[in-house]
């Protein structure tokens, strides 16, 4: 199972009750760089009033009060040198003259999750005037849905699509184009549900001082208000959207055009177009249980990233009818195809939420004993290769908006004859690992156990090394029937679960 874009854990994505010590950079970007340079930042509501819907007193607040960049683009390079330090962040000025300068921030700004930390504030007034709601939300400047403020603003947005949610991601580019637009609640939806009770509010969205003084923010441009009439929403359920008719999957395929059938085969593929396939710990470890078989579980998610030289592009072909497709690995330098060669097989899923082509040899996850002897091997058996994850986005060779390719869509359909799987140095694929394919730890004794992450297990794929291939995470399990529990120690610092 593939996280989606609702799917992320509230608690991740809130700032709120987190103890931040904020550090002010002294002077705007104007004066830290000596000149008139740098982004325009203001706040703007898109309507005088909206209705949202309330779900068991609880709203997901969102006023429709965009952050418009003008004058120059607003970004930020995040990066740690390695797990055991902690995150930089750096912003990126482009100057009148066509400079470039880099200003250091204080890393305290940083939310990995969210953008930058405790950015702004929302609050909900009744029509008394009493404060009804608060909560302060983070910014995260990527986002699905930017949007171009004016006609003449320009036509396409450069930067990433999301600000990661995966706890071990290396380096973010953060970003929103001059003359868009970003609107933080909606990209941090579910992080700041709020009670408030059925009726009319003025609710008031206010840059955080901090922040205003970091980016010279005046006043007037750090605040807006929208009167948000609170309704009865119906009864599907609260994520938004979620009554609206199935959308298509909004994952993409991604990286350089879909190769040729008629690409030549190469016997030793060189290494200046290898892919290097990473697999991360498993992170997001839990226990569940299932009454009806009376089995109990531990669920995880699992994340194979791709840095090197290259894409890993897998394309499968179909011929007389067969449920099996021959798998191939292309080789790219930049937009060049350099070659072909066998790598492994795809198959048809026709089980609920897939219907498509997977690939059969891309990971394997195994839950070993504390002698490193194999416990329990999961279930999972095929992939639809898709970057889900920002990894590590400033590689030199990193894609930071994956395009759409490759035919039928997401992974194929029953009649495909082609699938193009694809992701782009710097991504990640996360699969979360529930139901069958999670592990059945019924009969397994209480203790101390590794969720081992293997990609390319059996090396059909080519890659720059194999020496990062496989990633262990520690986990204790304890309770009892019915009640399993789970304990998971950081790893390196980060990450720490239960």
């Amino acid at each position: 199972m593939r996280q989606s874009r609702w799917s992320r854990p509230a608690a991740a994505l809130t700032g709120v009750g987190v103890a931040v010590a904020m550090v002010a950079v002294s002077g705007s970007p104007a004066t830290a760089t000596g000149q008139a340079a740098g982004p325009l930042l203001r706040l703007a509501a898109a309507q005088h009033s909206i209705t949202l819907d309330s779900f068991g007193g609880q709203v997901y607040l969102d006023p429709g009060i965009w952050v418009e960049v003008l004058r120059s683009p607003l970004r930020f390079d995040v990066r740690r040198v390695s797990y055991a330090r902690p995150f930089t962040i750096t912003q990126i000025i482009h100057t009148p003259g066509g400079g470039t300068v880099r200003r250091p921030l204080p890393a305290s700004v940083v939310q990995w999750n969210g953008g930058l930390r405790r950015f702004m504030t929302l609050t909900a007034r009744n029509p008394a005037g009493k404060v009804a709601a608060s909560q302060t939300i983070p910014f995260c400047p990527d986002t699905y849905d930017p949007e171009r403020v004016s006609p003449s603003s320009p036509a396409t947005t450069p930067y990433p699509p999301q600000c990661d949610t995966n706890p071990f991601m290396k380096g973010m580019v953060w970003g929103v184009q001059t003359g868009w637009a970003t609107d933080p609640a909606a990209s941090n939806l579910l992080g700041h549900q709020l009670e408030l009770a059925l009726g009319t509010y003025h609710v008031t969205a206010a840059i955080r001082p901090v922040y205003r003084r970091m980016f010279g923010i005046s006043a007037r441009d750090a605040t807006a208000t929208v009167t948000v009439k609170v309704v009865k929403g119906p009864k599907c359920c609260p994520v938004p959207g979620c009554c609206a008719p199935a959308a298509a999957h909004m994952h993409h395929t991604a990286g350089p055009p879909p190769a040729e059938a008629a690409a030549r085969t190469v016997a030793k593929p060189p290494e200046s177009a290898l892919p290097d396939l990473v697999a991360l710990p498993a992170w997001r470890i839990a226990t569940s249980h299932a009454a009806k078989t009376k089995t109990d579980y531990l669920t995880f998610g699992a994340t194979v990233w791709v840095g090197g030289n290259g894409p890993l592009d897998v394309e499968g072909f179909r011929s007389h009818g067969s449920p099996i497709m021959k798998a191939y690995q292309y080789f790219w330098r930049g937009k060049h195809l350099v070659g072909r060669v066998r790598a492994g097989t795809m198959g048809f899923d026709s089980q609920k939420g897939h219907n498509h082509w997977h690939f059969e040899q891309f990971a394997r996850y195994t839950l070993l004993n504390s002698a490193r002897s194999v416990a329990v091997t999961s279930h999972k058996a095929g992939f639809c290769i898709l970057p889900s994850d920002e990894i590590d986005l400033l590689l030199r060779r990193a894609v930071w908006q994956p395009s759409t390719a490759g035919p039928a869509g997401l992974c194929g359909s029953p009649t495909s004859l082609w699938v193009a799987e694809v992701m782009p140095a710097g991504w990640g694929d996360t699969y979360y690992q529930v139901a069958g394919q999670s592990f059945d730890i019924t009969h397994v004794p209480n203790g101390t156990y590794y969720v081992e992450v293997t990609a390319n297990p059996l090396r059909v794929l080519h890659e720059t090394t194999t020496r990062n291939d496989v990633s262990m995470r520690r986990v204790i399990l304890g309770g009892t029937a019915g009640h399993r529990t789970v304990k998971v120690p950081a790893w390196h610092g980060i990450d720490p679960e239960h």
